[in-house]
C-alpha cells in the first residue's frame, strides 16, 4: 500500500485578514531589491498571534509609504518560507516568514488594493459600481 500523499494537484495560496501589528523598515539588498516586513495580528480562540509577512519588489514600492499600524488588511499570496537568523540585542534568533509571491494586499482601512506589479486601485463603496 502506498502511503505517499498526492500533491501534484495541490493548491498553494492563502488569504489572511487582520490588523497590522509591528512594521519594520524597508530594507534594500545589494542588488537594489526592496523588502518590507510586517506582522498581521490574528485572533486565535481569544489569543492574539502575530503572523510575519514579507513583501518584495513593486508591491513594496506601492505600499511601503501607505502602511500604518492598526490598518485592517487582507493579504493574499503563495506560501514560501525560508530560514533566517536575526540578531537582536546581542542574541541570534532563528526565524521563518511567509513571503507574498504574485498576489495583493487589500487595505480595507484606506479602501485600496495594492497588486504585486505595483498598481494601486481604489475600492468603490458604491454598490452600483461594484456590480458592474
Amino acid at each position: 500500500m502506498n502511503n505517499e500523499k498526492e500533491v501534484r494537484n495541490s493548491v498553494n495560496k492563502f488569504e489572511l485578514e487582520g490588523n497590522i501589528g509591528s512594521i519594520r523598515d524597508v530594507y534594500e539588498n545589494q542588488n537594489g531589491k526592496k523588502t518590507l516586513r510586517f506582522d498581521i495580528a490574528q485572533n486565535n480562540n481569544g489569543n492574539t498571534q502575530f503572523v510575519p509577512i514579507v513583501i518584495k519588489g513593486e508591491l513594496v514600492n506601492a505600499y511601503a509609504d501607505e502602511i500604518e499600524k492598526g490598518n485592517w488588511i487582507t493579504v493574499k499570496g503563495i506560501i514560501t518560507t525560508y530560514p533566517k537568523e536575526i540578531e537582536k540585542n546581542g542574541k541570534t534568533y532563528k526565524d521563518k516568514a511567509i513571503e507574498i509571491l504574485g498576489f495583493e494586499i487589500i487595505d480595507r482601512t484606506n479602501n485600496k488594493i495594492y497588486s504585486a506589479d505595483g498598481q494601486v486601485q481604489e475600492i468603490s463603496n458604491n454598490k452600483d459600481e461594484q456590480e458592474r
